[in-house]
């Protein structure tokens, strides 16, 4: 394996992956804005959320497919037979650029995780939504008429004044 193809394909799974974090940072901000419009009970925006959501999911997967084909061409480098290697074993430990990899692929984790809880919170919101009554708007007061009552006597000697 020639030292300079290794650093090249080294140097673009690192862009690949943070290209890929921005790319999934992006999502999360969707799928929050998409939780907004469901507390707000606001459809105005939602075939544009959803239209932005899947030119994300496509170039999420776009990036993804291109990190893992630099990946397989990184494992095919290795003298090793198996394929699938763990990057903590396929990236030189020496080297400075391997941290910064498996440091952002920590960052791809959590954010995965995020993801996942948000689109889970969407999900029970949305059906919240659709279960509970649309709450009507309560009647405005009406103000109480008073109505003074005389006593017999003061009506039966109300023309005598």
């Amino acid at each position: 394996m020639t030292n300079e193809k290794w650093t090249e394909h080294h140097s673009q799974l690192q862009y690949l992956m943070k290209k890929e974090i921005d790319t999934m940072r992006e999502l999360l901000g969707n799928l929050h804005q998409e939780e907004m419009l469901i507390i707000q009970k606001n459809m105005d925006y939602w075939n544009q959320l959803m239209e932005e959501r899947g030119h994300l999911i496509s170039k999420l997967s776009d990036l993804r497919q291109n990190r893992i084909s630099t990946t397989e061409i990184l494992e095919s480098m290795t003298n090793c037979a198996q394929s699938n290697i763990p990057l903590e074993q396929l990236l030189p430990p020496d080297d400075e650029n391997s941290w910064e990899l498996l440091a952002l692929r920590d960052q791809m984790f959590a954010l995965l995780d995020r993801m996942n809880l948000q689109c889970s919170r969407n999900e029970m919101l949305t059906q919240l939504a659709q279960h509970q009554p649309v709450l009507q708007p309560l009647p405005e007061k009406k103000s109480k008429i008073s109505i003074a009552t005389l006593s017999p006597e003061d009506y039966n000697h109300r023309d005598a004044s």
